[in-house]
């Protein structure tokens, strides 16, 4: 099967592909039948593109035809579930008699995939860099915004700080009634009997944003490897991954969900500092709390101690002391999850 490339979290190991093909892989739907050059399988010569179109192939074939369930990931690795993919397409119309977990150019297992592919279903196909570069470029366009969401809200807290823990009276009441106005609609800060700690806490978070931000192409990717599939059709990132010196692999990875944010700003700056929220954690919280627009139901009903670790909750306060107040925007989803 070829030397393992790494182990995979199941145990399982995925075999490092022959890149020896004619021509570069460029990751697009198979048109026509599926069309391989060598042998894709347990004992196959499995070069990149083969294994890919024999992935995407099998996918589109229904779990009662002998298709996997659930679907492949394609990634043109011939691992132990694309193997076992092709042995139960194998048994499922040949019996294990005629089953060796291989398909090879122009024999009866390649013949009988074409047969039973639905050509109406198209399996979801991991982004590439080089093909879906522009929606990487479509959202890094908006950088520069959402740098000034986040330096707004950095100036908001800022000048809170000064009168967050004095009395609530007088002319320095109203000057800190008119302060604490964005805090509280969000954050809601005077529910804590001590405040200034929690502002500096807020303060350092979004200041650890700033730094992401100033260097995004070092930290914003593109989810090539389908890793987020079962998380978001969005955007994912690794839990405190900002401050893991031992692993700096983690990164704010794009999925086609950021599609419409780009062609809009204020979407694109609230799905990268919901992101940012998650990837500069220092406490281990997830910042799943709700999800929505701060006038939203379940947005409302979060305890104080919730709201300075939510995720939206940070996003819409930027965004907001950016922009004033705000209309709750039609591209908000909302959800509670606790």
């Amino acid at each position: 099967m070829g030397d393992c490339a790494h182990m995979k979290d199941d145990g399982g190991c995925e075999v490092k592909p022959d890149r020896q093909s004619n021509q570069q892989f460029d990751p697009k739907r198979p048109e026509g039948d599926i069309v391989i050059t060598k042998s894709v399988g347990q004992g196959g010569v499995n070069i990149y593109d083969d294994v890919y179109n024999i992935q995407y192939g099998l996918d589109q074939v229904a779990p009662i035809d002998g298709g996997p369930s659930p679907q492949l990931v394609i990634d043109g690795l011939c691992g132990p579930k694309t193997i076992k993919a092709i042995r139960d397409f194998q048994v499922k119309h040949f019996g294990w008699a005629g089953c060796d977990s291989r398909i090879d150019p122009g024999q009866q297992t390649l013949a009988k995939l074409n047969e039973k592919r639905n050509r109406n279903v198209y399996p979801t196909i991991p982004l590439s860099l080089n093909t879906d570069g522009w929606l990487l470029t479509g959202m890094l366009q908006h950088v520069p915004h959402t740098r000034s969401c986040v330096h707004a809200a950095m100036t908001n807290i800022s000048l809170a700080m000064a009168v967050a823990d004095s009395q609530d009276s007088g002319f320095l009441g109203s000057n800190r009634q008119q302060r604490m106005k964005l805090l509280n609609r969000h954050f809601k800060i005077d529910n804590f009997k001590v405040r200034l700690p929690i502002l500096q806490q807020m303060h350092d978070t979004y200041g650890f944003m700033l730094n992401v931000l100033n260097r995004p192409e070092a930290f914003i990717t593109l989810d090539t490897d389908n890793s987020g599939e079962n998380i978001s059709s969005v955007s994912i990132a690794r839990l405190g991954g900002f401050h893991d010196k031992k692993d700096v692999s983690g990164r704010i990875r794009l999925r086609r969900g950021v599609f419409l944010a780009t062609g809009i700003q204020d979407f694109a700056a609230h799905i990268f500092i919901h992101e940012l929220r998650h990837f500069v954690a220092k406490d281990g919280t997830q910042g799943h709390f709700a999800k929505g627009w701060v006038t939203d139901p379940g947005m409302q009903a979060l305890r104080e101690t919730e709201t300075v670790n939510n995720c939206d909750t940070f996003a819409g306060f930027a965004l907001e002391a950016k922009n004033g107040e705000m209309e709750r925007p039609p591209w908000i989803k909302s959800d509670v999850f606790r």
